[in-house]
């Protein structure tokens, strides 16, 4: 601090000559004010240098005082050192040799007990056993402080022992049932149904492999009493003591129990163990997170069982390997083929049309077809994650054209399926997949809307004139039919199951001619078939000639085969001139082609 002092008054000298020698500059100059000016310079330097030279003495006598501190205090901390550790070291040795004394009495009486034996018994030898009772005697009545203290503290040592085991034991004291038979006791139980459990474990575990079962009277009595609650019994336990009270056979062994009822006991459950995991290791597939159960719960009990409960290895195997009788049904789905059905469940073709004879003709949504008659005994659920591709269908969407009459149809875009991927829990049973819960659903693909167009035009509808009765008989014809169109023409499209007719092409106006001799029974506009004439030409026997220009005959005119009667055009629902020729036999339309000349 003091040599920063100093430097700011040399600063401030530095700062004073400056000013100084400006202020001179602008004052005239003059001998009187040059001189006055030097002296006062003088002067100010003078002060500046006694100044800074105070200021560093200060300095240095402020560091010569730091200096003397710290090594006086630094010799006050050596000397205090010295003289705490002298004291440590004191203690230590006092607190040592204290300790060391302490064991030495307390270990003392334990050491005079622990060589007394070996010392009596050396008086016994050599002065006899009064010697050896007077030691004795001698070393207890010289320790009797020592018995005592011993006393005092091991006596409430010993009471607090002997409460918590009295305690303990109390904790442990419930109310129970005891069971008696004929005056034997038998047991505890909690409550009434336990008996009844056992009794029921009873009757199972008494019939014998023939199916009859033994006859074991027991007459229960029941009792509150106050009994320790480690010594109270559940139904296994129970069991077996009512099984003891008979006078059967028996063995300690494992029963097999499936749904709690017994099948039989085994005194290796090696045999049994190897077939219930082999059989779920059929239906691993080692998936993430796949679980693999019975559908039914499987428990092995060791108890006391019937001698003639006892089964052989080759009997349990062939019960936990059979099959029971049990109807499987698939309910068919949109989609769903014959081979289709076979191959999701696990069948060949073959298998499922013997299950079901009929499925070509009965193939339909909704409907179950048979894939089994028969399950394993031991049914295994299987229950897995499971990550598919599935089709997402496309929408169809309709756009109205009043300019198109109603049944046009135009697809502008064709629509296609998207896809998507689908996470779902599956569950099967034997194979048989019983339930699915989708869990996620992942867009892969969008689908494409299909676009259409449809005609909303409603068509004319027949109002001109009338129409007659048509004949009715064995649709039989005496003679041949004509070609209708008198210039030729030719065949524009064919009959067929969705075109009941042949449509003959030729110009407009071209004369329509009576395919036969009939009676007009319709001449008019007719629907989709515009201008139109039907011809009935009896036994339930007649023509149509539609699509017409123009009309020359009338209703309930008579007609001979080859008379013109229309000309040929392109109305009602029609694309170019043409003539549209039905066979009609009792109402049903038939091939013309079968019936012209």
């Amino acid at each position: 601090m003091a040599l920063q002092v100093g430097k700011w008054f040399s600063d401030l000298k530095e700062k004073t000559d400056a000013n100084w020698n400006r202020l001179l500059d602008k004052i005239e100059q003059s001998a009187l004010r040059e001189k006055s000016g030097q002296l006062f310079h003088k002067a100010l330097h003078s002060v500046a240098g006694r100044a800074s030279k105070l200021c560093l003495y200060t300095a240095r006598a402020a560091e010569e005082s730091s200096r003397g501190f710290r090594a006086a205090v630094s010799s006050a901390a050596k000397k205090t050192g010295s003289a705490a550790g002298d004291f440590a070291r004191k203690s230590a040795r006092f607190l040592w040799e204290r300790t060391v004394r302490l064991g030495r009495d307390v270990s003392s009486p334990f050491v005079k007990m622990f060589r007394a034996p070996g010392q009596a018994f050396r008086r016994f030898q050599e002065q006899g056993a009064g010697s050896a009772a007077s030691y004795l005697y001698c070393g207890v009545r010289n320790n009797r402080n020592f018995f005592a203290t011993i006393l005092n503290y091991a006596a409430p040592v010993f009471g607090v022992l002997i409460l918590v085991n009295v305690v303990g034991s109390a904790s442990r004291v419930d109310y129970a049932l005891e069971v008696t038979s004929n005056g034997e006791h038998i047991g505890y139980i909690t409550d009434e149904s336990v008996l009844t459990a056992s009794q029921e474990m009873l009757r199972q575990r008494i019939i014998h492999t023939d199916g009859t079962s033994e006859n074991v009277e027991i007459s229960p009595e029941l009792s509150v009493v106050a009994v320790n609650s480690d010594l109270v019994s559940d139904e296994y336990e129970m069991t077996d003591s009512l099984l003891r009270m008979s006078n059967e056979d028996i063995f300690e062994a494992q029963g097999l129990y499936i749904d709690g009822s017994f099948y039989g006991a085994v005194t290796d459950t090696a045999m049994i163990e190897e077939i219930l995991d082999s059989t779920l290791d059929q239906y691993r597939t080692g998936a993430e997170g796949e679980v693999v159960s019975f559908v039914k719960s499987i428990e092995l009990k060791d108890g006391l069982y019937l001698k003639d409960s006892l089964i052989s290895n080759e009997e349990m195997k062939t019960l936990l390997l059979s099959s029971e009788a049990e109807e499987r049904t698939y309910t068919i789905e949109e989609g769903d083929s014959p081979i289709q059905i076979a191959n999701k469940n696990g069948l060949t073709y073959a298998e499922f049309k013997e299950l079901n004879p009929d499925i070509e003709e009965r193939c339909f949504i909704g409907q179950e077809a048979l894939i089994a008659t028969e399950k394993p005994f031991l049914s295994v659920r299987v229950t897995r994650t499971e990550v598919t591709t599935e089709e997402v269908a496309y929408e169809t969407e309709t756009t109205k054209d009043s300019s198109q009459y109603v049944g046009y149809t135009k697809t502008v875009q064709e629509g296609q399926n998207g896809l998507c991927q689908v996470t779902a829990s599956v569950e099967y049973v034997d194979g048989y997949e019983t339930s699915r819960e989708v869990l996620d659903t992942q867009v892969l693909q969008e689908p494409v809307t299909k676009k259409v167009v449809e005609g909303t035009r409603q068509r004319e509808t027949y109002s001109s004139g009338r129409i007659l009765s048509a004949s009715s008989g064995s649709g039989s014809y005496g003679g041949s039919f004509l070609w209708p169109v008198s210039s030729g023409g030719y065949i524009s499209c064919y009959y067929s199951s969705g075109h009941r007719a042949i449509d003959i092409a030729c110009p407009y106006g071209t004369g329509i001619v009576a395919s036969a001799s009939g009676t007009v029974i319709l001449a008019g506009w007719y629907d989709s078939y515009g201008k139109a004439v039907i011809i009935d030409h009896g036994n339930g026997v007649q023509t149509l000639y539609a699509h017409n220009s123009s009309l020359n005959v009338s209703v309930g005119q008579s007609v001979s085969q080859g008379q013109v009667i229309a000309g040929a055009g392109s109305t009602g629902y029609s694309t170019g001139n043409h003539c549209h020729f039905e066979v009609r036999i009792n109402g049903s339309r038939m091939n013309p082609l079968n019936y012209l000349n």
